[in-house]
């Protein structure tokens, strides 16, 4: 009898975690980066080559950093404000940056500073949402990436504008909107050294880099895109093209890795840089030597990510070299909160999902020996959630579809644990 009460108890304790897991998951918008330290996602080289700025996280707190390209003399430049502050990007000459920073709503804004982080200014770019952004060779015109802020976070199908290509001068104020196509994609801007041409990639089926004349205000693919081209940017004389790329070797593997190449875009020849077996990202091209800076996500899928930075030859003769930060170390303690929501988490969700059912087993097992009927309603429950899935995606958001998907699939995968428990508990009862 007291076994028996444990058991229910059991039961009933891990039907309450789930239901308030999920609960959390639904109400909760969760921040995958709240107590993060580690590298951002996007960097930048000097123009002498001499130093790398990039982003840092700091217990959450995201803020622009500068350091020697050995990794020395590591300094935080931008303020470490309540918003987070990233995708650094050099002047021309080397004596300013500029950077984006996020609000609270996720809106984010252009500003420039100098080189040591002084007299920085953010720029009016009222009612729009920035993503991308670069100086002109003279320092007095800006051009980005936008939309409208307010179709940010509005669901595909439901926005009425995407991103265009707009240009700020930093003296007026002025905002001119030089597009007006409405992307659904469009990012990895980059300019031409003599500041006529600007690139960026645009989505259609594949990522496409394309170059944008100033004078003509024509857009033209920069070279036919017959494989995927993630993260692309051009060398400064417009002759190679660095890109990420899913490796051939992980095609056909149940996760994709992603490697950086590098294409000529006379004769189309392409090199393979890196054999990571993980996911490079953000290339950038030194200036005055023949290397590439890049990310290495190390811990490629999961979030947040732990990225390394790391140089390779463009010849690609030579192994990638890392390069080690003098970076500071996280200064709180962060231990309950991040317990608190991993305890909270998806992960914890499958795991609770298969602890109730397995509550229900054994009761089953007690009540009526029919051990297998709660792993076949987990396994009906799992062709349901999946057969609705498409249901969901063609009545409403296709991504609602595919998450219920993925939602089922775990379903199936547990009940695949539970049948194969339900085996051994009828094999173990039969024994005793």
């Amino acid at each position: 009898m007291e076994k028996q009460r444990v058991v229910i108890s059991f039961t009933i304790i891990s039907l309450l975690l789930l239901i308030g897991s999920i609960t959390f998951q639904t109400f909760y918008e969760r921040d995958p980066y709240r107590y993060y330290t580690g590298l951002g996602q996007n960097i930048d080289v000097a123009p002498d080559d001499s130093s790398v700025a990039f982003s840092y996280f700091l217990d959450g707190r995201e803020a622009i950093y500068i350091a020697n390209l050995d990794g020395s003399e590591v300094n935080r430049i931008s303020e470490m404000t309540e918003g987070r502050s990233h995708s650094p990007n050099f002047s021309p000459d080397g004596k300013q940056l500029l950077f984006l920073t996020e609000d609270d709503h996720g809106i984010q804004t252009i500003s420039v500073m100098n080189h040591d982080g002084s007299e920085a200014k953010q720029l009016k770019t009222e009612g729009l949402h920035v993503i991308d952004a670069v100086f002109e060779p003279d320092n007095e015109t800006i051009y980005f990436i936008a939309m409208l802020a307010s179709e940010v976070g509005m669901a595909e199908g439901e926005t009425r504008e995407a991103y265009d290509l707009f240009q700020v001068d930093r003296q007026s104020g002025q905002v001119v909107q030089l597009t007006d196509k409405d992307h659904f994609s469009m990012n990895d801007l980059s300019i031409s050294a003599d500041g006529e041409i600007l690139y960026y990639s645009l989505f259609d089926r594949k990522e496409q880099p394309v170059a944008f004349s100033l004078a003509e205000k024509t857009e033209t693919p920069v070279v036919q895109a017959n494989e995927e081209m993630y993260s692309s940017v051009l060398s400064e004389d417009g002759t190679l093209v660095a890109y990420t790329a899913v490796s051939e070797e992980s095609k056909n593997s149940s996760l994709f890795t992603y490697e950086l190449y590098v294409k000529n875009i006379e004769n189309t020849k392409t090199d393979q840089l890196t054999d990571l077996h993980t996911h490079v990202q953000s290339p950038v091209f030194f200036h005055k030597t023949d290397k590439i800076a890049f990310l290495q996500y190390q811990n490629w899928p999961e979030v947040p990510e732990q990225n390394q930075l790391m140089t390779v030859s463009l010849s690609g003769d030579d192994e990638p070299e890392t390069v080690e930060l003098d970076l500071p170390a996280s200064s709180e303690n962060n231990f309950i909160p991040v317990t608190i929501e991993f305890l909270l988490s998806e992960k914890a969700i499958a795991v609770y999902y298969v602890l109730f059912f397995v509550g229900l087993i054994l009761i089953a097992q007690r009540k009526s020996g029919k051990v297998y009927l709660p792993s076949f309603v987990s396994l009906g429950l799992s062709i349901l959630f999946f057969v609705g899935s498409f249901v969901i995606g063609a009545l409403t958001n296709p991504w609602y579809g595919i998450w219920l998907a993925m939602v089922a699939i775990t379903m199936f995968i547990c009940s695949l644990f539970l049948v194969l428990l339900s085996f051994i508990l009828q094999r173990f009862s039969r024994r005793s």
